[in-house]
């Protein structure tokens, strides 16, 4: 018998989100820091004649000379030298030292023309700028989803901000994939973005160098083998490791010293070490309250006149519908901006009920705390989370804080508490101090201290700790 063909008709009923512009706008809203929204408001306002000020509410002035500036917490700033970056620090003295000795040939004077000139000519922030080179990649599209959520995670000078495996357990994808995706996004531009550390970083520039093979390979074992000697000068001893004269590791290190340690530097305008805090926390009358900075946010409201040409039925189609679009669209803006608002308070709120110690008593006291836990508390997705926390900053009665800073793994102890990074760091720190005055202590001594107290980790994650926190080793702190 023979295969028929019938013709059928099969009716599924299927869930889809429409992303309409109001919804589009809304989520963009939710990761603007206050800054930002500052001269998004100002952009606003320039080109919707239907939005204004609501100068009977708000007498702000859209700028920071009348807001409330706070200077940032020391180990929160912006400023790459107060990032974690500490090797990119000598880096940073050790190539301006460098090229100044070298002279300005013309290749450099060149080079430096061009970096100019795309820093001016760029007002988009470094993760749009790889967005849309993604976007216009010929990519599988789940590998491409993947690697924007990686973007996102992009630190202003070009770093990833967490780890793979940290990154796996925030978001819940295998490191596998992200690793993949991961590949992908370091193949952007600027050479080096994406780049977990310094060595990562320069050894991905030096890929796309059109250099002396053997001279990119002696760079190339000098910055995976001999970063401490670099940092410290001692050209001597890396050309007795590599038994090649002084003359040729100068000419390697001349190579490494065009290298860029800070890959997103072009996109970043951040000169000023000051912040103006997203939101407030502070004790009043003995109860937490959490309240957003109004003073850097002007109120906005519809523009009466445009309100009353609508209402107006001798207004002429034409400008009605015109009227019409622009009032619509300056109320879909400021809803945004309360949305936004709203939601902020919602998540700070949260974090306050889950950290309430860390208000209390410092730092110190902060507790493991995953956006998960946070998007399972308030039912919304981790996504609305990252965006929330991104780029916001939080005025406690320790300092000034960004909202991602109260996010850190769980790490256990053998006194069944749990404790995170960040409060492990704290202890290391404090740790430091207390014993420096006496006993300058190894990783490892300060590995065996916290053991003592129930918290097992290991001497190389000490070390990382005490990088983050900026502290020299041992043997460089006497």
């Amino acid at each position: 018998m023979g295969l028929q063909i019938k013709p059928e008709l099969n009716l599924k009923q299927t869930q889809k989100l429409v992303m309409t512009p109001q919804l589009q706008q809304a989520i963009k809203m939710l990761q603007l820091s206050t800054i930002e929204l500052q001269n998004a408001i100002e952009q606003e306002l320039m080109e919707n004649p239907a939005l204004e000020v609501d100068e009977e509410k708000d007498q702000n002035e859209i700028s920071l000379d009348n807001a409330e500036i706070l200077k940032v917490d020391d180990q929160e700033s912006n400023d790459p030298e107060e990032m974690g970056f500490d090797d990119n620090e000598y880096f940073e003295e050790y190539f301006i030292e460098k090229n100044a000795k070298i002279g300005k040939s013309e290749d450099t004077e060149d080079t430096k023309r061009k970096f100019l000139e795309g820093a001016v000519a760029r007002d988009e922030t470094l993760q749009e700028y790889l967005v849309s080179q993604l976007s216009m990649m010929d990519v599988d599209a789940q590998l491409k989803e993947l690697a924007t959520i990686l973007i996102s995670y992009i630190d202003p000078m070009g770093y990833l901000s967490l780890s793979i495996d940290e990154l796996s357990k925030e978001i819940g994808i295998p490191e596998k994939e992200l690793l993949e995706a991961l590949k992908l996004v370091q193949s952007l531009d600027p050479p080096g973005v994406g780049a977990r550390n310094i060595k990562e970083c320069l050894l991905r520039q030096l890929e796309n160098l059109n250099e002396d093979p053997e001279l990119l390979s002696l760079s190339k074992r000098i910055i995976e083998e001999s970063l401490n000697d670099l940092k410290l000068h001692r050209v001597g001893e890396i050309a007795r490791r590599y038994k090649v004269s002084v003359s040729i590791i100068e000419r390697a290190i001349e190579i490494i010293s065009r290298l860029e340690p800070y890959p997103g530097r072009q996109f970043y305008s951040g000169d000023i070490n000051y912040i103006i805090p997203d939101v407030i926390v502070e004790k009043r009358e003995g109860n937490w309250e959490v309240i957003t900075n109004d003073i850097a946010i002007p109120r906005l409201r519809v523009n009466r006149y445009y309100e009353s040409l609508l209402r107006n039925k001798n207004t002429d189609k034409r400008t009605r519908d015109f009227i019409a679009e622009k009032v619509q669209r300056a109320k879909s803006f400021i809803n945004s901006i309360q949305q936004r608002e709203s939601t902020l308070v919602r998540v700070m709120k949260a974090i306050l009920e889950e950290q309430k110690e860390f208000f209390e008593k410092g730092p110190k006291y902060i507790k493991p705390l995953t956006l998960r836990d946070i998007a399972r508390k308030l039912d919304l997705h981790e996504s609305t989370i990252s965006r929330v926390t991104s780029s916001k900053y939080v005025q406690t009665p320790f300092g000034v804080f960004r909202l991602k800073y109260f996010f850190s793994n769980q790490i256990k102890s053998t006194n069944r508490e749990q404790y995170s990074s960040r409060s492990i760091k704290e202890m290391i720190k404090e740790i430091i101090e207390e014993y420096d005055g006496k006993l300058h202590l190894s990783d490892q001594k300060i590995a065996d201290i916290l053991a003592e107290r129930g918290i097992k980790i290991a001497r190389r994650t000490v070390s990382k700790y005490r990088k983050d926190l900026n502290i020299l080793p041992s043997n460089l702190r006497r």
